[in-house]
């Protein structure tokens, strides 16, 4: 719970609701294409609830959360359990923000590994995939 509310406060620090950010998801498909995909990030407010990933013909609630510090930077890592091309999977987003007077960006990568494990937090046994990329305008 303690997480969800770090999350909620500096992924969203613009408004006390839950806001809705649109972005852009990408990645590598098996046969070498880059994909794109329009999606929506929604954090609770107060950090009560789940963090949820959707866009056309999908939405995951995320299943686990962390932040870290790096190099003077935090680095946030949600992870969703979800089912694609009927084979388990979690994906993991973890990336970083920069929070200017006019705009906020969220960037960083995207990881995949296949079953429902739990989630090692220095994401070893996942595969890089691709990543993301959100902004808000205040």
């Amino acid at each position: 719970m303690r997480s969800l509310l770090f999350l909620a406060s500096i992924l969203f620090s613009f408004s006390i609701f839950a806001k809705p950010v649109t972005g852009d998801l990408y990645y590598k498909k098996g046969s070498g294409e880059i994909a794109h995909r329009a999606v929506t990030l929604e954090v609770p407010s107060r950090g009560e609830g789940e963090i949820v990933l959707s866009g056309n013909g999908f939405e995951w609630r995320s299943t686990d959360f962390w932040t870290t510090k790096r190099n003077g930077r935090t680095l946030f890592t949600v992870a969703f359990q979800t089912e694609f091309m009927d084979k388990k999977v979690v994906i993991a987003l973890e990336g970083t923000y920069l929070n200017g007077t006019n705009e906020i960006i969220y960037s960083g990568n995207v990881f995949k590994k296949n079953g429902h494990e739990p989630v090692n937090r220095d994401l070893s046994d996942f595969v890089y995939i691709g990543g993301f990329h959100f902004s808000y305008d205040r």
